[in-house]
């Protein structure tokens, strides 16, 4: 530990002197605070956590580096980025902010955003080291008109940083019939039968939940059944888009493939047999799903972490990473491309000096920098214990919000995501909120999909003609779920039907428009 401290302070050193070396020609003025200051917009989270301007991590990185940072945090940011881009001055940088792809691009070529590509192999080593070693970082980064106007939010962990989605079932439940949690979609179903039929929460009632969400969450259900049935050829941003790729290396719209019939006549099954809770579309919002599972009555959910159900019923559920279908075959992991947000840092026309703000944002994308913005300082915000493991020291775990907003109080890189930043393993974060890692009884990391894409960037044209199409498509595609899931149209007699509206909407359109982005991305 002491050897990786050692390291911690060589790389501050080194960025320091960089900083000092690179001040010189920062500021116009001339004004010695000028040179070392730099002005970042960010999102206002101070609900939840102090001001970025007096947080432990800024104050402390300050020190390190010698630069000061003049914070504008804003809250409401999608309401208001639009108001702030049409300022006669923008800031140097906006700081985990959310730009979509399609902005990037627009306000790239509009001479808003400042081009990083040729800068970041010299200015941004941490980085530029990061895209070598996973080419789709740069390949998901660059726009069609070859410039990177963004540096990434990123994990190399396909397990960590909200990337991995997953069943989770209740393992109580499991046991008190005597039950194996499946592995694949006909053993789900029999589990699913027997939580309903079989009062496992033992009140006598027949209160028991199959698949029990909050009402518009139907999707992460379908999100681990479509891999199951074989649509997870791309990973989950793919599956997410309502693409995936076939054996022939061809992109396919999946609500128009056959093989969606078969995933629609299984969850209508799971619906029509009472496994799947009547309210999935309609009728429960959050907080009531939340107090339902702390009565013990959900015996299955899908989600990232089994925090989202709460705190009072999350230790409940074990994670099911990988489903496969009918035939015991296809299983895959549901997890995202290593580029999580494609807009973490955004260098502005009005940065005069950008190599300094990639020198500043760059410590993070290093081991060291990774440790520090999420771990923070030994004997300050964490402890080693007797294994070598970093955990919060206890004024952190016993916050009374829990360790993760507890971690907030010091650290930015630990809550709300999009930050720029190479994101600790989740392993090392569930074990410093003194957690167990989850564990797994097939082990996802030996079943990943054939790729992992990012979003797919677009041109300015395939943007304008995308937006109303898949507007369209999403909103029927929306409608004809719920009238084929709850049997309101027929698979059989409705399907022909289906197919020609999709047709009508412009599906065909759509691919072209897409194929186009793949074989970009094939590319690059």
């Amino acid at each position: 530990m002491e050897k990786s401290m050692k390291i911690l302070s060589t790389a501050v050193m080194i960025v320091a002197s960089a900083f000092a070396l690179a001040g010189c020609g920062s500021r116009q003025s001339g004004n010695k605070e000028d040179k070392n200051t730099i002005t970042l917009i960010a999102p206002d989270h101070s609900d939840v956590h102090p001001k970025n301007k007096d947080l432990w991590m800024w104050k402390q990185y300050q020190k390190k580096t010698g630069i000061k940072v003049n914070w504008e945090q804003v809250k409401d940011w999608d309401q208001k980025k639009q108001l702030i881009l049409s300022r006669k001055d923008l800031p140097d940088a906006f700081y985990q902010t959310m730009w979509s792809n399609d902005e990037l691009v627009k306000y790239g070529q509009q001479g808003l955003f400042q081009p990083l590509e040729k800068l970041i192999p010299k200015y941004a080593p941490n980085l530029y080291k990061l895209m070598q070693k996973d080419p789709s970082l740069k390949k998901g980064l660059t726009t069609p008109d070859g410039h990177i106007y963004a540096l990434p939010y990123t994990s190399d962990d396909p397990l960590g940083g909200g990337r991995h989605f997953k069943f989770y079932i209740n393992k109580k439940w499991l046991t008190k019939l005597n039950l194996k949690a499946p592995t694949n979609t006909t053993e789900l179903e029999n589990v699913l039968q027997q939580f309903v039929t079989k009062d496992p929460n033992g009140n006598g009632k027949a209160d028991e939940q199959g698949f029990y969400m909050d009402s518009g969450q139907f999707g992460a259900l379908e999100l681990m059944i479509k891999a199951a049935f074989g649509f997870n050829t791309a990973g989950r941003t793919a599956m997410e888009n309502n693409y995936y790729i076939d054996n022939s290396n061809t992109l396919q719209y999946i609500f128009s493939d056959p093989k969606m019939k078969q995933v629609w006549q299984y969850e209508n099954e799971l619906y029509k047999k009472g496994l799947v809770a009547k309210t999935a579309f309609a009728g429960v919002d959050y907080d009531k799903w939340v107090a339902d599972a702390a009565k013990d009555t959900v015996g299955c959910f899908a989600w990232v972490g089994p925090d989202f159900i709460g705190p009072d019923a999350q230790d409940d559920y074990e994670p099911i990473a990988i489903l496969n279908g009918p035939d015991g075959k296809n299983g895959s992991m549901v997890t995202q491309s290593s580029l999580m947000g494609s807009s973490a840092f955004v260098v502005t026309k009005d940065a005069k000096d950008p190599k300094t703000l990639l020198k500043w944002v760059d410590y993070y994308y290093s081991q060291a920098g990774s440790i520090f913005g999420f771990f923070g300082k030994k004997g300050v915000t964490y402890n080693v214990n007797d294994k070598g493991e970093k955990v919060y020291v206890d004024k952190i775990l016993n916050y009374a919000k829990g360790p993760q907003l507890g971690a907030y109080q010091y650290l930015d890189n630990v809550y709300a995501g999009f930050f720029p930043y190479l994101e600790v393993s989740e392993k090392e974060k569930q074990i410093a909120y003194g957690r167990q890692p989850e564990t797994f009884g097939i082990d996802p990391l030996k079943h990943m999909p054939k790729q992992i894409l990012p979003t797919l960037m677009a041109t300015a044209d395939e943007s304008a003609q995308l937006s109303t199409i898949s507007t369209d498509l999403d909103n029927y595609v929306a409608q004809a779920r719920v009238k084929f899931v709850t049997g309101k149209w027929n698979l059989d007699s409705d399907w022909d039907n289906y197919q020609s509206q999709l047709k009508k909407i412009g599906v065909d359109q759509w691919v072209k428009i897409r194929r186009a982005q793949y074989k970009r991305y094939e590319k690059e």
